[in-house]
């Protein structure tokens, strides 16, 4: 085994230029290539993206618009009149789907029932779709389906459907058009993506319907199970959410980066595939050739470097050796002179003078210090000092003499810090017991709007009351009021019958009279007629007793009719005077009431305002807490300086100064 080196030998300058100087150039190197395979990678890499974004994007509008096309020759179609009348023969709607065939490429066109089965149309048509995907989706949208790619009579083809309405809007059967998968395959094989470029279009599911490669097809694969990975499975879910984009992905253990996009009209999905070795190929290259060059020049600056490095080193070893020396303590021993260049010798001399004048300053410079330690600061530097130097002297007269005033401004300071934390400390007493007498008084004054909130909940408690009552007086009043004016209204009516019996007596009493008048008519007949007048005149005597009955009665009915009016006009006067009195008393009871909610509102902006005070009161009740604290803090802090200025004091006089 090697033993350990228990010291590492000092490197000399060379070896030190050398060194840092390679060090640096490499390192400059390696981040200049680091920086540029980083900018290289990112530039490229974001182009290469969004280069294939575009191309998906304008790739998939292709797309769509070429499926359009073709829904839209089928929705023409679609729109013929013998087509859509149910009543018309099946062999007139044969001959228009020849004719539109013969006029638009289409593999096979018919017509197929609800139940999906063949009515008419081309030889080459299935008899049955309902085995095929699009049929569900034309029964459920009842609009123009377009199907996934088929590989149909050894080749694969496109369908297209679209329901015939009758004339009602509803539909009676389905038009089935099937072109040539050259479509979508012409789109995807023009899109130039490398050499291992993918391109494919899904379904929702996953599903490849349609690939750059068309033998591929027949596996009809899915892109889950084909690239199975968690982060291709999140691209993948965003990829069939119907969003475009484009990342950068592993396929089969290979860098690439895809893009894709929605195809408009459809529930596919477009996705390219470029490999990432295609693009940075070159890019590699140009890095590996900016290596070469660079280790190159790194090769010939080191040539260079030691070359310069051992002609400076050279220069140097004279006065590095006596620097060398002049570091142990040497100041005695003689400077040797270089004479291989100017710099040396300038350097080497020029070490010479500075030794022999250091060793000079050195012995003034401790016999001051000294007295300085001991605590003298009357003495005086000496004038032993020549050039930049002079600096130095200056220095440590200014020191001792800045030490000088100092200390007298320390000792004059204790003095005045001595008297004031004296002062200080009777001020923080008295703080202190002014804060006591502050914290009681507060507490009294918080005691007492305690109270004070307490009577305000009461008075609030009993205007609430009074205005509940003031309520039920002013219901009760318009309650009584109510029925005084239903009673004036049957005074009324009473006094209008009461006009009507009286009206009625008049006329019995001239009914009276007249009677009264014929039964003395009658009694003259009577006593004309003689003897066999006596009967009548009895009847007729006792009609005139009768009319003067009812005379007298009708008499005693009008007094007595006339003193009831006279009763019931006095009872509405009455009446009228009290409804008066009852609207009068119900103003009065709505301005009591209204009075008793100002009465409550006014307590509770009372109370409002009592428990912002006592807040406010609590928080001077904090700060008078915390003033008691801090004067304390401040007394304690004051005969502390108290103790320390004492100390100081101390120490000031036991240093020797120059009189001022």
């Amino acid at each position: 085994m090697k033993k350990k080196k228990i010291t590492d030998s000092p490197r000399s300058i060379k070896q030190i230029i050398v060194y840092y100087v390679t060090s640096i150039s490499v390192m400059l190197g390696v981040v200049l290539i680091v920086m540029m395979i980083i900018t290289s990678l990112t530039s490229t890499s974001s182009v290469l993206r969004d280069s294939l974004q575009v191309t998906a994007r304008i790739s998939a509008q292709n797309i769509s618009s070429n499926l359009h096309l073709l829904a839209d020759r089928v929705d023409s179609l679609a729109q013929e009149d013998i087509l859509t009348d149910i009543a018309a023969d099946n062999g007139q709607k044969q001959q228009i789907l020849e004719s539109y065939k013969e006029r638009i490429e289409f593999v096979w066109i018919a017509a197929y029932s609800l139940s999906g089965s063949k009515v008419y149309g081309d030889t080459d048509a299935p008899d049955s779709i309902t085995d095929w995907s699009y049929y569900q989706y034309l029964e459920e949208t009842a609009n123009i389906t377009i199907g996934s790619p088929e590989y149909i009579n050894n080749a694969w083809q496109l369908s297209i459907g679209i329901p015939l309405l009758d004339n009602e809007g509803s539909p009676f059967s389905y038009l089935i058009g099937s072109y040539k998968y050259d479509l979508l395959n012409d789109v995807l094989s023009n899109i130039n993506i490398g050499n291992g470029g993918l391109a494919y279009i899904t379904d929702e599911s996953g599903n490849i319907i349609a690939d750059k490669d068309i033998v591929s097809m027949e596996n009809h694969e899915n892109i889950y199970e084909l690239y199975n990975s968690r982060k291709n499975k999140r691209v993948f879910n965003s990829m069939l959410g119907f969003q475009t984009d484009s990342r950068s992905i592993f396929l089969n253990a290979k860098q690439h980066y895809i893009a894709y996009s929605p195809i408009a009209g459809t529930n596919w999905t477009l996705m390219i595939a470029a490999p990432g070795s295609d693009f940075l190929q070159i890019l590699f290259i140009s890095v590996l050739v900016s290596i070469i060059i660079i280790v190159a020049l790194q090769i010939i600056t080191r040539k260079i470097i030691v070359k310069v490095a051992g002609n400076i080193s050279g220069s140097l070893s004279l006065a590095t050796n006596r620097l060398a020396s002049l570091s142990s303590g040497d100041l005695k021993q003689e400077v040797p002179l270089a004479d291989n260049n100017a710099e040396a010798e300038i350097l080497t001399t020029a070490l010479s003078k500075t030794v022999t004048s250091l060793a000079s300053y050195i012995d003034d410079i401790t016999s001051y210090l000294g007295l300085l330690s001991s605590g003298d600061y009357s003495g005086k530097v000496s004038d032993n000092f020549n050039g930049d130097f002079i600096a130095i002297k200056e220095a440590l007269s200014s020191i001792t003499a800045s030490l000088n005033d100092t200390m007298h401004r320390i000792n004059n300071a204790s003095l005045a810090v001595n008297s004031n934390s004296s002062e200080t400390s009777e001020y923080a007493r008295k703080l202190y017991d002014s804060s006591i007498e502050q914290t009681q008084a507060l507490e009294r004054l918080n005691g007492r709007i305690v109270m004070i909130t307490q009577e305000i909940d009461e008075i609030d408690t009993n205007a609430r009351q009074v205005k509940q009552s003031a309520d039920i007086a002013e219901l009760r009043v318009e309650e009584g009021k109510k029925q005084m004016d239903d009673m004036l209204s049957t005074m009324e009516s009473i006094n209008s019958d009461m006009q009507e019996i009286i009206t009625i007596s008049q006329l019995i009493e001239e009914i009276a009279s007249q009677t009264s008048l014929l039964a003395l008519n009658a009694s003259i007949e009577a006593a004309r007629a003689g003897e066999t007048g006596k009967g009548f005149a009895v009847v007729a005597q006792q009609i005139g007793v009768l009319s003067d009955q009812t005379a007298d009665a009708l008499d005693k009915t009008s007094n007595i009719i006339e003193k009831a009016s006279l009763s019931i006009k006095q009872g509405m006067k009455t009446a009228e005077e009290t409804s008066g009195s009852f609207q009068t008393i119900k103003m009065a009871a709505s301005d009591f009431t209204k009075i008793s909610e100002n009465m409550a509102n006014i307590t509770v902006e009372q109370k409002e305002t009592i428990e912002m005070v006592s807040h406010e009161i609590r928080t001077v009740l904090d700060i008078a807490n915390a003033n008691q604290g801090l004067a304390k803090e401040t007394d304690e802090i004051a005969s502390l300086s108290l103790s320390q200025a004492e100390e100081l004091e101390q120490i000031v006089s036991a240093v020797k100064l120059k009189e001022i």
